[in-house]
């Protein structure tokens, strides 16, 4: 059959006509038409429910809805499906699920769906955590809810204000139990606790205790603010994740690819999947991250990542070469960024791609702000430090910057919010100083990335229409004085030989 029949026999099949039905919602949702996106989507998820990549899309269409009390029954089954579905991340379905409990009429946590939500991700809304803290505190709190309770107290790291109190030590009462780990971790000591919190407080931790020993060191670290920053990491590993979208498998790609700075494993794992053929080497700063990281990667059997202890500034030691070289996030936390770049950039192979992402001195204004707060009030980058700080953020939330942070995912957990407010070390960049960087390194600027690449792409070519590559970081620059929210997470940016 010639590759035009084929074409035409899959748009015939109720694969091929789910992926049409997909591919509408797409379309309609870049007009602004959510209601029929949604739809559409509905329909391609009941005719296939089998294909992966809609869930997918559906847990990154959904995530930007706001949803409102009584949920259609068709549009409750997509969501309680997505919550189980092995290639959903739940933090997809944080947002919309949040809305549609706090919409309810009396307690939110009424809303099975959030309860499912609370145990695999951290909730992020000041309302939903008030009413986290308060059903942890009242005693006709029934069971289900309190084990919810008690996992989203751990997945946050118990950055909840806690008033003293500490948990009487339970007997045989699962209850007791989940009250217990709703205010500190179990220990092997507290088998009797309810199974899914035996199973996230206590094997997977002992797992990852166990795998420390197998991973490798490479290099000694010459770095006085490595070792800070490793101590950092080591007590607040970041984050704690449960699930990865699905990837897309690469046809051709790199054969070796670096990951400077992989953290707890997330983007590690998602390039190793991404690109099946290629061999990854993984380091990080932090014992704890790296058995998080490769816990999750025994769990979800990918096996092309070899993980290592490492600082890159020791990294000038190793013999191989790569094609990818990823440093997301960990540049700027290095004392002197530039030098660290260059380690990484004589690592890299000729024809070879460099991933990087750098803080925005315009983005992290809000930040420059709460560090300003936080040197006037002394608060010390300690558990009860990090609660003080977050009460008087959220006290400020009539303030514009304050109120950004309430709507962040890192602070609603202890080591997000560390990261965020408290890290030992931040630099932040303007885009001519990382235009003399790159020049600085012989590289050469290829384009950035963004989440929402349609937006800024459009701003950009309204703004310099002359510029069809859009790669001129002198009028980036520009426009990002106009919008200094464009990079609000971070430049991610590509380049290359």
């Amino acid at each position: 059959m010639g590759e035009k029949k084929r074409r035409l026999a899959a748009g015939r099949s109720p694969e091929g006509a789910a992926l049409e039905q997909a591919a509408r919602a797409r379309a309609l949702f870049a007009q602004g038409a959510f209601g029929p996106a949604l739809e559409h989507l509905a329909v391609a998820l009941e005719r296939s429910p089998q294909i992966d990549a809609l869930w997918v899309h559906f847990a990154d269409l959904i995530r930007f809805y706001n949803l409102r009390d009584p949920l259609p029954p068709r549009l409750r089954e997509l969501l309680e499906r997505a919550l189980e579905h092995p290639a959903v991340d739940p933090g997809d379905l944080v947002r919309p699920i949040s809305s549609a409990a706090l919409s309810r009429t009396g307690d939110p946590l009424h809303e099975p769906l959030l309860l499912k939500l609370m145990h695999d991700t951290v909730i992020r809304d000041p309302a939903l955590e008030d009413a986290i803290v308060a059903a942890r505190g009242d005693p006709t709190t029934p069971l289900d809810t309190l084990v919810a309770v008690a996992h989203q107290c751990f997945n946050a790291e118990y950055v909840f204000e806690d008033h003293g109190f500490v948990p009487p030590a339970p007997g045989d009462d699962p209850r007791a139990w989940a009250l217990y780990a709703a205010y500190k971790p179990l220990d092997s000591g507290s088998m009797r606790a309810p199974s899914s919190l035996v199973k996230r407080q206590i094997d997977e931790p002992a797992e990852e205790a166990r795998l420390r020993a197998t991973i490798r060191s490479i290099g000694q670290s010459p770095s006085e603010v490595s070792a800070k920053v490793r101590a950092q990491y080591e007590e607040n590993p970041y984050p704690r994740w449960v699930r990865l979208p699905v990837q897309p498998i690469a046809a051709e790609g790199p054969r070796r690819i670096l990951i400077a700075g992989c953290g707890t494993g997330q983007h590690a794992i998602a390039t190793a999947r991404h690109f099946p053929d290629a061999q990854v080497l993984a380091i990080d700063l932090s014992l704890s991250s790296l058995a998080y990281a490769k816990r999750k990667s025994l769990e979800l059997g990918v096996t092309n990542i070899e993980y290592a202890q490492a600082d890159l500034l020791a990294l000038h030691s190793l013999p191989e070469r790569f094609e990818q070289i990823e440093a997301s996030g960990v540049l700027h936390h290095l004392e002197d960024p530039f030098e660290g770049w260059r380690v990484l950039a004589a690592l890299l192979a000729p024809g070879g791609r460099m991933r990087i992402a750098l803080y925005s001195e315009r983005g992290r204004r809000h930040v420059v702000r709460a560090r300003e707060l936080i040197a006037q009030e002394g608060f010390p980058p300690t558990p009860a430090g990090i609660r003080a700080c977050r009460a008087a953020i959220r006290a400020r939330a009539q303030d514009e910057l304050f109120a950004r942070f309430l709507k962040s995912e890192d602070f609603y957990s202890m080591s997000g919010c560390r990261d965020l407010l408290f890290h030992v070390q931040e630099h932040r960049f303007t885009l001519p100083q990382i235009g003399r960087m790159i020049q600085g390194l012989g590289l050469e600027f290829a384009g950035f990335e963004f989440a929402d690449a349609g937006i800024s792409a459009a701003r950009y070519r309204e703004r310099f229409p002359a510029d069809a590559s859009m790669r001129n970081l002198e009028n980036w620059d520009r426009l990002e004085g106009e919008f200094p929210d464009t990079f609000a997470r971070m430049y991610q940016f590509s380049v290359r030989r």
